[in-house]
């Protein structure tokens, strides 16, 4: 089913354009089926001329960046553009200040946000939710971000909303961003079904470390973050539940049973971007090495008879990120872990083994750590201090409410993943606490690839670190005026710590 995606601001718009060429690349290197093209892309007017747009809505309070975006897709050769209209930009940016982004312009393009939405609304034929890429550290992707997100909830309250938030550096890329951050995430906690943590800092030294980018770049960091998304919204077949270490199958999910990869009843053959690689020029997917910006646009033509001959994979991943993950309202976090990490020239001599693959994520997830490297393997999930030990005495084990493994490439139907379905690893009273999908394709040109999707305690140490700072910058009342300005007080800044707080203590007490 569709999903519509916001780009609010300069982060969210530049992590959008970087999310929207991963997936075309997934979707021209392999065969997903229609249903998962038109999860995120509508056809054009004219279906055999292979053009796509992005069912996207970008904002931004400066035109720089949309109109970079929006360029950015028409110059890459690809078979996606982004709406003509889709857009709304104002000359003046927020200024790095939250309430001037919440308070002073959500009312004032209210109205016109919503009318854009709705058009891409109209557009779906059957709306599965919102996907919202943000920062959290300054004026218009947080505090308008914010007040976007509250209004999508106002008009489609039976929608899912997923928020992707990019977590700003500690050592400070604004000066407020303790307050901007601290205001977003008290917000979003009560209006989004999930929350989607990508930390600035964890980026960039996965570019410096792992990739060997000596002086990594915001597109450099968002290629790892966008690349990370992708590897779990794609379409992947479900292997069941798994409770108290046993396997339970469940059937398909988001109503992808057999025939559901084909159009829709009775319409005609259509032309997909989505191709499988079979070799010589035949196999090359649309917009790869060779292909001429504004040549036509070449793919199979999929027909409903075609399609209903085998079993598609489940192409609602958002609904079921939410519905697994999130159902406890009073956990919305999300920490997403992707592997393996490594620069591309490397992929060609690198040895895959699932057994390596998995002990390396699992350990990811039991210290806590977002990165390949670097990680404590003395520290175990039964060991004494991964019980109710205080955070930051020693060692201590993650735990989630619920995990989401998501296998992709060669053999990824028939892995043993029993490590990941320890009952410690997660609360004592998760109801679900380990779900598996996979999908046979490989992904970014990996034999095999593994991502790991958690509602865990992750979230911990950078709030804690992040109210630190912000307590510190209101004992002195350090810009508060700049948001009174816009007729918050200090009390709003008091009662949003304390929401903030209780988000944390709740984690902690896993």
């Amino acid at each position: 089913m569709p999903v519509i995606t916001l780009q609010l601001g300069q982060c969210g718009n530049q992590l959008g354009c970087s999310f929207f060429h991963t997936l075309s690349a997934e979707l021209s290197a392999n065969d997903y089926g229609y249903d998962a093209v038109n999860e995120y892309y509508r056809a054009g007017p004219d279906t055999t001329s292979g053009m796509y747009t992005a069912r996207s809505v970008l904002i931004d309070m400066e035109p720089k960046v949309v109109a970079g975006a929006r360029a950015s897709a028409t110059a890459s050769g690809s078979w996606w553009r982004y709406p003509s209209t889709g857009y709304l930009v104002m000359q003046s940016g927020s200024g790095n200040n939250w309430s001037q982004g919440f308070h002073g312009y959500g009312p004032r393009v209210r109205d016109a946000a919503l009318e854009l939405v709705r058009r891409e609304v109209e557009a779906a034929d059957c709306l599965n939710g919102f996907l919202l890429l943000q920062s959290m550290a300054g004026g218009t992707g947080a505090g308008l971000g914010t007040y976007v997100a509250q209004a999508l909830r106002d008009e489609y309250h039976a929608a899912f909303i997923t928020n992707c938030c990019v977590w700003p550096h500690e050592s400070g890329e604004v000066i407020v961003q303790p307050y901007n951050t601290l205001f977003t995430l008290s917000h979003l906690s009560d209006l989004s079904d999930g929350i989607v943590l990508l930390e600035n800092e964890a980026l960039h030294r996965t570019c410096a470390k792992l990739m060997g980018i000596a002086r990594p770049s915001f597109a450099d960091m968002n290629g790892i973050a966008a690349r990370a998304l992708v590897s779990v919204l794609l379409p992947s077949q479900s292997r069941g539940s798994y409770r108290g270490g046993g396997h339970a199958p469940s059937p398909n999910r988001g109503g992808a049973g057999a025939g559901s990869a084909a159009g829709p009843v009775g319409s005609p053959e259509l032309q997909l971007p989505a191709l499988r690689r079979t070799g010589g020029t035949a196999g090359r997917g649309v917009g790869s090495e060779g292909t001429a910006a504004g040549s036509e646009v070449a793919g199979p033509r999929f027909s409903s008879a075609s399609a209903a001959s085998c079993s598609p994979p489940n192409t609602s991943p958002l609904a079921d990120l939410v519905s697994h993950l999130c159902c406890h309202p009073a956990y919305r976090m999300l920490t997403l872990r992707a592997i393996p990490q490594m620069p591309p020239s490397s992929i060609d001599f690198t040895t895959f083994t699932w057994p390596a693959i998995l002990k390396r994520l699992r350990q990811m997830f039991v210290t806590g750590s977002v990165l390949e490297e670097g990680m404590d393997w003395s520290v175990m999930p039964h060991s004494p201090a991964s019980g109710s030990a205080a955070l930051g005495a020693g060692p201590r084990a993650n735990r989630a409410v619920a995990n989401w493994l998501v296998l992709r490439g060669q053999g990824a139907g028939e892995v043993d993943v029993a490590d990941f379905a320890d009952p410690a690893l997660t609360a004592a009273w998760a109801v679900d606490p380990l779900s598996v999908s996979y999908n046979s394709s490989k992904f970014g040109r990996c034999l095999m690839s593994a991502s790991l999707l958690s509602n865990d305690r992750r979230c911990v140490g950078p709030i804690q670190r992040m109210l630190e700072h912000a307590y510190g910058m209101l004992e002195s009342r350090a810009f508060v005026h700049q948001y009174e300005t816009y007729g918050m007080g200090v009390s709003d800044f008091q009662a949003c710590f304390a929401r903030v707080e209780d988000i944390a203590q709740r984690y902690i007490q896993l």
